[in-house]
């Protein structure tokens, strides 16, 4: 078996350490570990990929995040696309 055939499919960055972040500074960590996984380890494309977050409040006790029409949320499809000439060279 060669080594791509044992390479993992998925790759997971915890973000366990950091403790209770801002959004802000969770942004600034996403977008240093893309720019890793691309700069270092020559990763270019992604496809599948799921974001977890857990809302907190400052002290770090969890919240239920709500809707605004009052209904509770767990989760958001995205409003990206990737436009379908990209797939195409159009």
């Amino acid at each position: 078996m060669g080594e791509e055939e044992k390479a993992p499919k998925a790759i997971t960055i915890s973000y366990k350490e950091l403790g209770t972040v801002s959004i802000d500074e969770m942004i600034h960590a996403l977008i240093e570990d893309m720019k890793a996984l691309q700069g270092i380890y020559n990763v270019q494309y992604l496809k599948g990929s799921t974001l977890t977050v857990r809302p907190t409040n400052e002290y770090g006790e969890d919240i239920r995040v709500r809707r605004p029409t009052g209904g509770p949320i767990s989760d958001i499809d995205t409003h990206h696309y990737r436009p379908a000439c990209k797939d195409y060279e159009l």
